[in-house]
């Protein structure tokens, strides 16, 4: 396949090891920089020469027509919009109303309410929530919350940042904040876990490519009972009740941490 990876999505470790395990495979790979607000895309290999916008991405035609994106959530949306094959793998099972019917207790937040954020949450006196968007948009990131500190982050974004998929319907959970020991990500690739990644330990970001036997035993257990995609990432977490499921993304918009990228890559091109 042909990869389009997008600038300033990753860390720049991060990014430059997708780069040399593309390189080791010998996959050929174009840089792009993906404009906010509007569907735009700039070619950053033509940058210096001519500055190539692209207006029509219909007109955006890559080097072949087996391609796929790594980026944003929405060069994945833009990927599938203009159907890109494969381009991206983003589709509606990337939703906790949907993987919650099929994970249920499985779940960290399984006991979540879901709220639109046109609709008042009740707090408890200095009660703190976990809170996330129930898409896999990204459109802010999850966290746990004071009410105050709600409010004045969704204020501040509907102001800002109101957009199709961010706007006074965008559909969230809110759950208890749960106790967890450590954090891993698993790349799924044809119903199978490739690779994984320690990504937090004692609340803190430490990055791990040892990872137990359990952890994979149990996440490919999850898999098993449910898949969102063809290739996708699945988080799971260490609690006081034995493993459970984070959350589940979009293996194009998934950041790396410190997974082998050279397994997920052969395992997409197989």
């Amino acid at each position: 396949m042909y990869y389009i990876i997008q600038e300033n999505t990753f860390r720049e470790e991060h990014y430059d090891n997708l780069k040399k395990s593309l390189n080791r495979l010998n996959l050929n790979y174009t840089t792009v920089r993906v404009y906010p607000y509007v569907d735009k895309i700039v070619d950053i290999d033509k940058i210096p020469k001519e500055f190539d916008v692209v207006e029509d991405l219909e007109d955006y035609t890559p080097l072949t027509k087996n391609v796929f994106v790594f980026g944003s959530v929405k060069l994945a949306r833009i990927a599938s919009e203009n159907n890109w094959y494969i381009g991206s793998l983003l589709n509606g099972n990337h939703d906790y109303e949907v993987y919650s019917k099929y994970y249920k207790e499985n779940l960290l937040n399984y006991d979540s309410k879901i709220y639109s954020l046109s609709e008042k949450i009740k707090w408890k006196k200095d009660e703190v929530k976990f809170i996330r968007p129930t898409l896999d948009s990204k459109s802010f990131t999850g966290a746990v919350f004071s009410e105050s500190q709600f409010n004045l982050m969704i204020n501040r974004y509907l102001h800002n940042y109101k957009s199709s998929t961010f706007n006074e319907n965008t559909k969230i959970q809110v759950s208890t904040p749960k106790k967890i020991y450590k954090e891993i990500r698993f790349w799924v690739v044809g119903g199978k876990v490739i690779t994984g990644s320690q990504y937090q330990l004692g609340g803190r970001y430490t990055l791990d490519d040892v990872i137990d036997d359990d952890a994979f035993i149990y996440a490919q257990k999850m898999v098993d009972l449910f898949q969102l995609a063809e290739a996708f990432v699945i988080d799971i977490c260490l609690t006081d009740s034995g493993w459970k499921i984070v959350e589940c993304g979009c293996i194009n918009a998934a950041g790396f941490y410190k997974s082998n990228l050279q397994k997920v890559l052969v395992a997409l091109e197989n």
